[in-house]
């Protein structure tokens, strides 16, 4: 009977010990769930920081060259005819308007349109302080934003007036598409902002922020539920060209924010995230941890009551049978955390980790970077549901094109990508992307409807292409890129300023 009641006293102690145990369980894991999502969330619009500094340093490229060519013209007849030339160029920049500026914010634009727009001088002011190609925003008289890269060129004379400055203007939209701005599935938004915190570029999908918003810390300020000292702390670091994150409530829903320097103007990048699509993975494993505690925990409490008069051999066996099941519970939790719940291809996360490991193993590789081409049509057309069933059936053709050796991910909304292991040249390499787009090219049937769709592919070898994978992902992103623009249909934009 006392060793009856001192069993029963140790389950009750023990008990306690697990609730204690999972309450601290939970704050930790709020802890890591913060520090492992912004650090991922950071990595992320990293890449769309290089991606927009690229855009940028090919505009002033091509603005300068083109100032240049303008220095041969004779007269202000000869000027126009080169901008209207060099003005063909439209559709394939998707630019709004190609246009010399001077000091004095009057323009020339390659339409034949002139005047003066003393209202867009901001975006111009810090390249005359400078003297240095620049790029700017400026809201339009209907409150559109327009990004403008600038270039500063030789004094060229038409119709009696100098200009000093060669420009082009995109919509904010047209910007964002060309950019990109659908990390996390698209439940993102993305800024670039002065140190001021004022908006220079915005990019917001599925943003629950005012889309006419001018100021991030003011906006911040008054209207989230933010600590005090994390955003003085955003303001000073943003100031001195630091990085780092914070998080806040707005609108009833909780947020992560990032931010990090852009690395020229003094300009940072921000990205914001529903929380609730960062941690969606990671939730679901913190669930059936805590589940398979407290059943755990049920479980010995019970058969320490229920089996007081069982001998020690048998109780050491049945926790040696517990500790095998947490085991297996673990390990199938593992795989969880690294595959994509929709599709079940390995995830982002996963995609990371193994491009890290290829690196410090020196593994030779072959990565090819998918995006699918006019997938939006298809979820605005049949709805989300055929598009998730569209998704699983490219991930299902994708699994047929690599071995069992060989990789296969989706990281993020309608992007892909394989891993195949071992060096493989140029000509293979393109013959296996085509050979991949031609399966993913052939007629998919869902829900009685006929779904025709294509990929765009960017491949990369390493370590050839580079033995830097956070390089060869950029790169073989830009060769997807490059290859969409290829295959995709352009539209030009007409506005004026």
């Amino acid at each position: 009977m006392k060793r009856s009641k001192e069993k029963i006293t140790l389950s009750i102690l023990l008990a306690a010990v697990l609730v204690v145990g999972i309450v601290g369980y939970m704050i930790y894991v709020q802890h890591q769930f913060y520090t492992e999502s912004t650090k991922n969330l950071l990595e992320t619009y990293e890449q769309v920081d290089k991606t927009f500094t690229m855009f940028a340093q090919r505009n002033w490229n091509v603005l300068s060259e083109w100032g240049s060519n303008l220095q041969d013209d004779a007269d202000g007849e000869a000027v126009r005819a080169s901008l209207c030339l060099f003005n063909q160029q439209k559709p394939t920049w998707k630019y709004s308007g190609l246009y010399l500026f001077n000091e004095d914010c009057t323009y020339l634009d390659a339409e034949g349109g002139y005047g003066s727009a003393k209202h867009i001088w901001g975006a111009f002011s810090e390249m005359y302080a400078t003297g240095h190609p620049c790029v700017g925003s400026y809201t339009m008289k209907n409150g559109e934003r327009r990004v403008v890269f600038t270039v500063p060129i030789e004094p060229v004379e038409v119709d009696g007036e100098t200009y000093t400055c060669i420009a082009v203007s995109y919509d904010n939209e047209t910007l964002e598409e060309m950019i990109g701005g659908h990390a996390y599935n698209g439940q993102s938004d993305c800024y670039i902002i002065y140190p001021s915190g004022d908006i220079m570029l915005s990019e917001e999908p599925k943003s629950e922020i005012e889309p006419r918003m001018e100021n991030l810390f003011d906006f911040l300020e008054q209207n989230a539920q933010i600590n005090t000292n994390a955003l003085a702390k955003m303001r000073e670091d943003v100031q001195n060209s630091g990085r780092g994150s914070v998080a806040y409530r707005y609108g009833g829903k909780s947020y992560y924010l990032v931010y990090q320097p852009v690395g020229f103007q003094s300009l940072s990048i921000v990205g914001i995230v529903d929380r609730s699509v960062v941690d969606a993975g990671m939730r679901k494993i913190q669930t059936a941890t805590i589940l398979l505690l407290i059943a755990l925990m049920a479980g010995i409490v019970f058969t320490l009551v229920r089996f007081v008069r069982i001998n020690a051999r048998q109780e050491v066996e049945e926790k040696e049978h517990a500790l095998r099941a947490e085991a297996s519970e673990r390990k199938k939790m593992e795989g969880l955390a690294n595959s994509d719940g929709l599709t079940g291809l390995l995830n982002e996360r996963c995609f990371n980790k193994t491009l890290k490991e290829k690196e410090q193993q020196g593994e030779p590789f072959v990565l090819f970077y998918l995006d699918l081409d006019r997938f939006k049509p298809v979820n605005d057309t049949y709805g989300h549901d055929v598009g998730d069933q569209l998704l699983k059936a490219v991930a299902g053709r994708l699994r047929s094109c690599v071995r069992n050796t060989d990789y296969a991910f989706r990281i993020g909304g309608d992007e892909f990508a394989l891993i195949v292991n071992g060096e493989v040249d140029a000509e293979r390499c393109a013959q296996r992307m085509e050979t991949i787009k031609s399966i993913i090219r052939q007629t998919y049937v869902l829900e009685g409807q006929t779904i025709d769709i294509s990929t765009s592919c960017g491949v990369v070898c390493y370590p050839a292409d580079s033995a830097d994978v956070r390089e060869l992902r950029i790169l073989a992103d830009q060769r997807m890129y490059e290859d969409k623009q290829k295959t995709g249909s352009s539209r030009s934009i007409k506005q004026k300023i």
